[in-house]
């Protein structure tokens, strides 16, 4: 087993470490990423007990933080996306101190219940979204050890949320009109603007668009070839498209194609070819994979550098609030289904699989039929006519008594 070494190296913390008998460097995140020294040190034990997960093999006894670090991680990173993986170490944070230390065949419902009870008394901002997310990973981990013969049975199974009613009112998620769309393009320039122009007009999400390479641009659309995802101390990663139907073109329109002809002339003169990165980081701080780097070299920028130095900034001097960059893609559905656009066109232009995600998480509007019986109330109520008592189908008249 390797203790490896944790370095600090032009502002950031590394491992250092053996693998395959070659020095390997890894980077955990920069000094500022960190509230305290202790706070790395924890995180490079973290990661080298994944690294010597090797070999390693799980028993009845073994105690639940072992097996989630040195067997479900590791496992779970060749088939999981790294958001996901990202997520559920969130979820582990808060299952961790409540049942790290009991043995994988020794954790009961009850145990898990009083977990989950814990985590909401400590916790009582969480929505019951992330606390399903928590019972979902914990469901993940005992089938994980149920396979591998360690236990008989799922302790989650039957374990509530039991949670406030204000933590059950889902937090209503917002879109961007066409007008904000183009209140901030106006006050944005160079690559941040043609980034929000591509979101607001294609409905890509944000690790598609920073994904991008000219190569996938061909004049008249825009196709997904791959992701960008983030780690959790914001390593980058490159992963295959969410879903078989996300590979697919998207048209660009013209006001768009015009933004994105004009920044791949720029590109141009800057050398870069179809295999260039549309919105490379301006320069790059650390070694990276092959498959991040570029002709030039280059990585992708970062999304959340260009939020805190660009665009925060430059919204200052709008009345526009920042709802975020998956605004722009509910956005697009949303001012689609306004123009008269068919929800099965829509999910197409979306890339979903089923057209209900479409309808359900996309498109913000209110039904015809509401706006149309509120329109004749309207009508009703500035002619100061009183209403006329509908009849039933039998010609009956209705009354507060009931026909005889």
């Amino acid at each position: 087993m390797q203790k490896g070494e944790l370095k600090e190296i032009h502002g950031s913390y590394y491992a250092r470490y053996y693998g395959d008998g070659k020095r390997v460097t890894k980077k955990l995140g920069r000094v500022s990423d960190f509230a305290t020294e202790n706070d790395a040190r924890l995180a490079f034990e973290l990661f080298m007990r994944e690294v010597n997960t090797e070999g390693f093999t799980p028993e009845p006894t073994t105690v639940l933080r072992t097996f989630v670090v040195q067997q479900y991680f590791p496992t779970a990173t060749t088939r999981l996306r790294g958001s996901s993986i990202k997520g559920y170490k969130a979820s582990w944070k808060h299952l961790e101190p409540r049942l790290g230390r009991m043995k994988v065949s020794a954790v009961r419902p009850v145990d898990v219940q009083q977990a989950m009870d814990s985590i909401v008394k400590a916790n009582p901002h969480l929505k019951l979204a992330t606390l399903t997310r928590v019972k979902s990973f914990a469901h993940e981990v005992f089938t994980e050890a149920r396979l591998l013969g360690l236990r008989d049975d799922n302790p989650t199974t039957g374990v509530r949320i039991n949670c406030s009613r204000e933590a059950r009112v889902k937090t209503e998620t917002t879109a961007y009109s066409l007008d904000e769309i183009k209140s901030i393009l106006n006050v944005l320039t160079g690559a941040t603007k043609v980034l929000i122009a591509v979101a607001a007009y294609t409905g890509l999400r944000r690790s598609e668009i920073i994904g991008l390479r000219w190569a996938d641009y061909d004049g008249k659309t825009l196709t997904v070839r791959r992701n960008i995802c983030f780690g959790e101390k914001g390593e980058m990663s490159v992963e295959a498209p969410k879903t078989p139907a996300s590979h697919a073109p998207v048209p660009v329109i013209r006001p768009l194609r015009l933004i994105l002809d004009d920044w791949k002339s720029k590109a141009e003169i800057e050398e870069a070819t179809g295999f260039s990165w549309v919105f490379p980081a301006s320069f790059v701080r650390t070694e990276h994979d092959d498959d991040l780097l570029d002709d030039r070299q280059l990585t992708p920028l970062s999304p959340t550098n260009v939020l805190r130095d660009v665009i925060l900034p430059a919204l200052e001097k709008t009345d526009i609030q920042w709802k975020g960059y998956h605004a722009f893609r509910r956005g697009l559905a949303t001012n689609l289904r306004a123009l008269g656009v068919d929800d099965l066109t829509i999910s197409e232009i979306m890339r979903h699989s089923d057209v209900q995600v479409t309808r359900r998480a996309y498109i913000k509007r209110v039904s015809e039929k509401s706006v149309e019986a509120m329109s004749r109330l309207e009508e009703a109520v500035a002619l100061k006519k009183p209403l006329r008592k509908q009849q039933p189908r039998n010609g009956t008249a209705l009354t507060g008594q009931r026909a005889q």
